[in-house]
């Protein structure tokens, strides 16, 4: 790092740990030195440009997900942060009550900023916004199965009356002709519109080079806001505005971890049940009862039984995923918070059950809520990220409490993203060290080829 590089350029704040991993791993992938913390108590290591604090704030009261993200933006100040950006799911998960909206105004009064943008496109899995609807693909956010989604069902596409719905300022839109005409032309928008009294404005986004053209003109707002594809785009503005050196990007590196080898699955997302129907082809997979449980059934005891049954010599994947009927069936029973705590909770038992009692050292999580419940049953507070390498995609290092010399490869994955092999091909990668060159000139990486078509994108 040169002596005029900030100690901490960029802070981020996530809601949930696969997207907050997902954006650390794209900041790792252009070279960005970057670390990532779960939780409010961990410290921030010093040397990094980045950081990211990861939370489980999404579903949580609006109020408490305010106290731990203006919690974690002061922590980020103190480090040395010029910027924060507080990052959501792509597909702006979230209810009436909250809680991208109250977080997003509560960052922007402690900043002083203003005004800011909200970006949550993933445009390489055909998630887009344009005149404020989310599409995915050529279908609504509305129309499409996140409107079943178990704790955040989506019913409307229009992104602006989300927002607002949740907000006291005024949400306002930045349409795809002016994204469509650079940098300068979003930056007058924004100073209009902000004059105007519109201080949430959600952005239009077709394509990658829309998210590049937002992120050169916001990348010294005080606060920015979206999903992590947009954070992508940074470096570069931060490179050609001399804030970073090329001599201060670094390869990305991850040693090569054996030991077994475990799936776990909550997510319902239809692409989670699609990779574990891949991957019981040819490894065992058990699937937990939620209402055998709800009943008194010993879940845990079915998994250990599973494990020894097949550990260490074979991959396997426990979950909790269920038909959409079942599931609903559950939530009239018992309520909707109590049904997703009750998945959660066993999931992450097993998690312990696999790496204390079984050894496994290779991980995979899918579920953005599971994630978090695992890797806090796992006592983990630091997460060694490596680079992105496509939707879904985002591999690391976790120390394990008391194991100081076994490391634990982990990767959390969000229920709607990657391809249909990918449990299987992250385990076996997980055996190989990786040393990946910095991704400066171009976005996405090489590798990014897997992930759903743009019909499939939710």
């Amino acid at each position: 790092m040169t002596a005029s590089t900030p100690t901490l350029l960029f802070g981020a704040i996530a809601d949930d740990l696969t997207g907050g991993t997902e954006l650390a791993s794209m900041l790792v992938a252009r070279g960005i030195s970057t670390g990532c913390t779960v939780g409010l108590q961990a410290p921030i290591p010093s040397g990094n440009l980045a950081h990211v604090i990861l939370l489980k704030t999404r579903v949580i009261a609006a109020a408490d997900a305010v106290r731990q993200v203006l919690e974690a933006a002061d922590r980020l100040l103190e480090a040395g942060a010029r910027q924060i950006f507080f990052k959501y799911c792509a597909t702006f998960d979230s209810t009436p009550a909250g809680n991208i909206g109250p977080c997003a105004e509560a960052l922007l009064d402690r900043l002083g900023g203003g005004v800011t943008l909200f970006t949550p496109a993933l445009c390489e899995t055909g998630r887009t916004v344009y005149l404020g609807h989310m599409f995915g693909g050529s279908q609504l956010l509305g129309e499409s199965p996140k409107r079943f989604d178990p704790l955040t069902p989506m019913t409307d596409s229009n992104l602006v009356r989300v927002l607002q719905a949740q907000s006291k300022s005024k949400a306002g839109l930045m349409p795809w002709l002016t994204i469509d005409a650079g940098p300068d032309a979003i930056r007058a928008a924004v100073r209009e519109k902000s004059a105007r009294g519109e201080t949430l404005l959600v952005t239009d986004t077709l394509r990658e080079r829309d998210l590049a053209a937002i992120a050169e003109a916001a990348f010294d707002l005080p606060l920015m806001t979206g999903n992590s594809s947009v954070v992508a785009h940074l470096p570069p503005a931060w490179l050609a505005h001399g804030l970073v050196k090329s001599d201060d990007l670094v390869a990305a590196s991850l040693p090569a971890v054996s030991g077994p080898a475990a799936v776990l699955a909550g997510s319902v997302a239809d692409r989670t049940i699609e990779q574990l129907d891949r991957f019981a082809q040819d490894n065992p997979l058990l699937t937990i009862d939620l209402t055998s449980a709800f009943a008194g059934a010993d879940v845990m005891a079915q998994a250990r039984a599973f494990a020894e049954q097949h550990l260490p010599h074979a991959m396997i994947a426990i979950a909790t995923t269920a038909p959409q009927a079942t599931v609903e069936a559950l939530q009239r029973a018992h309520g909707r918070d109590v049904v997703a705590a009750k998945a959660e909770e066993i999931l992450a038992g097993i998690a312990q059950i696999l790496v204390r009692d079984f050894g496994v050292r290779r991980l995979v999580v899918a579920g953005g809520e599971t994630a978090g419940s695992v890797v806090k049953a796992l006592g983990i507070t630091r997460i060694a990220m490596g680079a992105y390498e496509g939707p879904g995609l985002s591999r690391a290092i976790a120390d394990l409490p008391g194991l100081p010399d076994e490391p634990l490869a982990l990767m959390l994955k969000s229920g709607k993203l990657g391809g249909p092999d990918i449990f299987a091909e992250v385990l076996q990668d997980m055996t190989r060290a990786t040393t990946i060159a910095p991704a400066i000139d171009t976005w996405p990486p090489a590798k990014a080829t897997t992930g759903p078509t743009p019909r499939k994108a939710f």
